[in-house]
């Protein structure tokens, strides 16, 4: 992760909250210390040399994860990874070198993942060969980063302007005040120590207590206010608000996080590790109407998991494998990133900046055309990218229905010439077929004068705002997994790394949709209520000596059963077999939760049996009698008609181009034709905080 410069993308869980609050808290409750924190240098230079390798991550090659959907809520995941120790720095070796054994060769503490500190399950690492890796001990892990904070405080204070100045705020903390820094060391060490979740913050005991606020008369500077008042002044002096962005997301991302450091040999750079991750629970998002209209209409319900996570940037290869019940089908799977995001933020504060400065004074021509001219290679080849994504994307879908391979053939766009590229890009038309239009004429050497085209002129805000409207920087990584109930995506970094500067993780967001295919329940419901629907339609008929009961508003006479016991018991036991031989599983798991609206039409025709049963016997008029029956068959003639309805809805779901998802890229849905609103995910599982 990057700890300088921008920080980009939506906030991780390590960094919604503000560790410099929970830092404050603890210089206000924390003793002031008489002695400063007893840190080794070795200890320091390890804990800075384990946080800059975690963080990086530059050692670890490839990266997979085998995720089980167990229930609705919980998902387990596998992790493995691969290791090359040849791309650790000498330096750095140095530094991460444990203690050497009598008869043992050099062994490495080597980082290879974070995981979130409420994840309490103990983690246990193993080799190709099934062996248990010696693992670094979370007490020890914690003692090195809090040294290594407290040395990142003394670099800090004496690189500072003011470190030499006299009756500066800097100078004290270093010379003539120590207490204060002794103070600020603890606070730190203790925040690193204890945690802090990005939840819930830290609490001391000034959250439990009502405290005078001292007196306004000046103090001693040995007074414990004194000493605290001038730490608070450091902490402003030396991270000033502009400043603060990266420091605060590193003191983050260790009050949040564990550390995962084994134990290598040196003498085998190339290792295979292998762990199961903590449970991971969901996240379930408020959506009361969504779930309501599921339940209760016929509307094929699909559930809907997305998995969040972080991929080092450093990672070539990443292969997230999802398996589910063998039950479940899983209909949709794609993989999002934003691998691309930072080069084209970049790319629209450029436009933008070169809008704003067309706007004022006109700048030289050829000063001009040589900005436009690097807009438009980069904008070229973020077309390219897109288009390679939306090709394999559309091949995904054509595999997966066969209508749908005629409708990604027919969306083939008629070609464009160079003016209508430039015209569509004005207009703020930023899509997948225009770019690539856009890319294969700045290939041709048909955008030469661009300066002299309408693009230079008002048409960059239009531009500027449909790049950042289609987001452009977010790619698509489809499944390829040949089965039904898993699925696999391999993404890969690109060879040319359009953000060589960015050492921020790569987010990812993982769209899996799975349903209840064929042999489905609801094809054997529909056979349960046709037949009951037989049986009610017979037992009328048999009653009334004929079907005209059905549509007459006559009342056949003698039409109370003379063996209502046997009319009973056929209403009640037809409906108990048929029932009894279908699978109705728990609504807590994920089939239970595709098949919710086939248990309701299973329960309601049964319902409909039970009262005809009811009325058979206690009914003694024809025309009570005539009315049940015809309103038992309405009823099961309504239960068929919704499980018709769900048959039409599961084929218009399958047939859906575009996974309606808000957390995929919009161009993917303007390439669709059809951009359609949004649902919720049924389940959310985060592991962003876990890398």
């Amino acid at each position: 992760m990057r700890v300088s410069g921008r920080l980009t993308g939506s906030p991780g869980p390590a960094a919604r909250a503000d560790p410099f609050r929970d830092l404050r808290a603890l210089i206000e409750t924390l003793p002031v210390p008489s002695a400063p924190p007893t840190y080794t240098q070795r200890e320091a230079a390890l804990g800075l040399a384990l946080m800059d390798l975690s963080l990086r991550l530059e050692h670890v090659p490839r990266v997979a994860e085998h995720l089980t959907l167990i229930d609705r809520g919980h998902m387990t995941r596998s992790v493995s990874v691969d290791v090359d120790l040849h791309a650790i720095a000498a330096t750095q070796r140095r530094r991460i070198m444990a203690p050497a054994d009598a008869g043992r060769g050099t062994s490495l503490w080597i980082p290879v993942s974070r995981y979130s500190r409420s994840d309490l399950a103990p983690v246990v690492v193993k080799d190709s060969t099934g062996v248990v890796v010696p693992r670094f001990t979370q007490r020890d892990s914690n003692r090195v980063t809090a040294a290594a904070f407290v040395r990142l405080l003394s670099m800090l204070i004496d690189a500072h302007r003011d470190v030499t100045v006299r009756d500066t705020v800097v100078h004290k903390l270093r010379h003539t005040h120590q207490r204060s820094r002794w103070l600020i060391e603890a606070a730190i060490a203790e925040l690193v120590t204890a945690g802090s979740l990005p939840e819930t913050g830290i609490r001391t005991p000034f959250d439990y207590a009502r405290v005078a606020p001292a007196d306004g008369g000046p103090g001693r500077e040995v007074d414990a206010r004194a000493i605290r008042d001038l730490a608070f002044a450091g902490i402003e002096e030396l991270w000033p608000l502009d400043t603060r962005l990266p420091f605060a997301h590193l003191l983050g991302l260790a009050c949040s996080q564990f550390m995962l450091v084994v134990l290598l040999d040196s003498a085998h750079p190339r290792r295979f590790l292998r762990w199961d991750a903590p449970l991971l629970p969901a996240h379930r998002p408020r959506a009361p109407v969504q779930r309501f209209v599921q339940s209760v209409l016929p509307v094929n319900r699909e559930f809907v998991v997305e998995y969040e996570t972080a991929i080092p940037r450093s990672v070539g290869a990443y292969h997230l494998t999802v398996e589910v019940n063998e039950e479940v089908s899983v209909r949709r799977f794609v993989m999002s990133s934003d691998v691309d995001d930072d080069f084209v933020q970049t790319l629209t504060q450029d436009v933008e900046m070169l809008a704003e400065a067309s706007a004022g004074q006109a700048p030289h021509r050829k000063l001009l055309e040589l900005e436009l001219q690097g807009i438009a290679s980069r904008l070229a080849e973020i077309g390219r990218r897109r288009l390679t994504d939306l090709t394999n994307y559309r091949r995904y879908i054509a595999e997966r229905h066969r209508s749908l391979a005629a409708t990604a053939a027919g969306s083939r766009a008629e070609g464009m010439t160079s003016d209508e590229v430039v015209a569509a890009l004005g207009r703020g038309d930023c899509s997948v077929p225009v770019l690539a239009a856009f890319a294969a004429h700045y290939s041709a050497d048909g955008m030469r004068h661009l300066a002299r085209s309408p693009l230079a002129g008002v048409a960059l805000r239009p531009l500027a705002a449909g790049i950042r409207h289609h987001q452009l920087g977010h790619d698509i990584t489809t499944d390829n997994d040949p089965r039904e109930h898993g699925a696999h995506a391999h993404w890969r970094r690109p060879n040319l790394d359009l953000s060589p500067h960015s050492t921020e993780p790569v987010r990812a967001v993982a769209y899996l949709s799975l349903a209840d295919e064929a042999p489905a329940l609801i094809e054997s419901i529909t056979r349960v209520v046709a037949g009951l629907a037989l049986v009610v339609l017979g037992i009328g008929t048999l009653l009334t000596g004929g079907v005209r009961w059905l549509y007459s508003a006559q009342i056949a006479p003698d039409s109370i059963p003379q063996q209502a016991d046997a009319v009973v018991a056929v209403l009640l036991l037809v409906p108990g077999l048929l029932i009894a031989r279908l699978d109705l599983p728990s609504t807590h798991s994920v089939l239970g939760q595709l098949r919710q609206f086939q248990r309701s039409l299973a329960i309601a025709s049964v319902v409909v049996t039970t009262g005809l049963a009811i009325a058979a016997g206690a009914v003694h008029t024809d025309h009570a009698i005539t009315r049940a029956f015809q309103a038992g068959v309405a009823v099961l003639g309504l239960i068929l008609l919704c499980c018709l309805l769900e048959f039409v809805a599961r084929r218009a779901r399958r047939r859906s181009p575009v996974p309606r998802c808000a957390r995929l890229p919009r161009w993917l849905s303007v390439a669709a034709g059809r951009p359609r609103r949004p649902r919720a995910p049924d389940a959310v599982f985060d592991a962003r905080g876990e890398v």
